[in-house]
């Protein structure tokens, strides 16, 4: 667990009755990381509305998808959310408060008025956001390893259906050009 971002009622948010400030470092349990994640968080009350902006930047360790090696990447997310605090199905009170529920950047999460708001789970779900669908180690990535290539093809021959035998003599040919 980061140090300071323990989940906080939002009840004592809204007592507050100001932006809450959380500057913080250090490593997330649920996210591997090379160094710690570090960064910003700002959380307003207003309402029915909770307002989380944060910052937070980090570097992780991949695996290639291709060639399987690991390379780093950095991670860093800049994002600023509304939070509807009450229930979901209440889409004509956003509407009183001038929210679009149905909108592409409209509300999303929802929480409920008598939680906790956990701001390492914000930081840990806006960093997993970034992290990419398909891991590429980049431009200079050589590719499926050859010893893996010879593995596979010397694997196929014992077992040859007899459907296959035009297809891997085509690419016999294409091999040896």
């Amino acid at each position: 667990m980061i140090p300071g971002l323990e989940p906080v009622p939002l009840r004592e948010l809204q007592a507050l009755g100001s932006v809450r400030d959380w500057e913080f470092e250090g490593h997330l349990e649920d996210l591997e990381t090379l160094t710690p994640v570090r960064g910003r968080l700002l959380a307003e009350h207003r309402g029915n509305v909770l307002e989380v902006r944060g910052l937070a930047k980090t570097i992780v360790t991949l695996c290639c998808d291709r060639c399987l090696n690991q390379f780093n990447r950095a991670l860093s997310t800049s994002t600023n959310e509304l939070i509807w605090l009450g229930d979901r199905e209440a889409s004509e009170a956003m509407a009183e408060e001038g929210l679009d529920a149905s909108a592409l950047e409209g509300l999303v999460e929802c929480l409920d008025p008598r939680g906790d708001f956990e701001p390492e789970r914000w930081v840990f779900e806006q960093l997993s956001l970034q992290l990419p669908a398909v891991n590429f180690c980049g431009d200079a990535c050589p590719g499926i390893p050859q010893s893996l290539k010879k593995e596979a093809s010397s694997s196929e021959l014992p077992a040859v259906d007899p459907r296959w035998e035009a297809l891997l003599t085509l690419r016999s040919a294409v091999d040896e050009l």
